[in-house]
């Protein structure tokens, strides 16, 4: 478990400097291995998870650019919606406006960072009932 630990760690680490699987697999790849350690090294299993959650939440600009997408994709369907809106009215032709959903840009770094929150509290879960016994 000692070397699961140590390769939780690893790919933690790795994660931080990997653009696009850096911020949503490698660390739930790295916190499932470390959840999984957690019985036999918890201190090593804890570093790497605290590893992803830093990542996810303050190194990842993945995620910060596609909330900033989907803001920036809302402002164009706006325009282009407004636009048609207008031609409408010169020609007399009907028009139904676009409906785009613009609250999901949030939601990937929740999701994300839930996921490595879930994982973070289940190792201590675990470790706590090791504790115990």
């Amino acid at each position: 478990m000692k070397a699961l630990g140590i390769v939780a760690i690893v790919v933690a680490s790795i994660s931080v400097v990997i653009p696009l699987f850096g911020a949503t697999w490698l660390p739930v790849i790295a916190g499932i291995m470390a959840v999984i350690a957690v019985k036999e090294e918890h201190v090593l299993a804890f570093v790497a998870l605290g590893i992803n959650v830093v990542n996810v939440a303050f190194l990842s600009a993945v995620t910060f650019a596609i909330a900033d997408g989907v803001e920036g994709l809302c402002e164009g369907v706006d325009a282009i919606d407004s636009g048609l809106s207008a031609l409408a009215d010169i020609t007399g032709e009907s028009y139904t406006s676009v409906d785009v959903d613009c609250s999901s840009g949030g939601s990937v770094f929740w999701t994300w960072m839930g996921i490595n929150l879930a994982l973070l509290a289940v190792a201590v879960v675990i470790h706590l009932m090791k504790k115990k016994a």
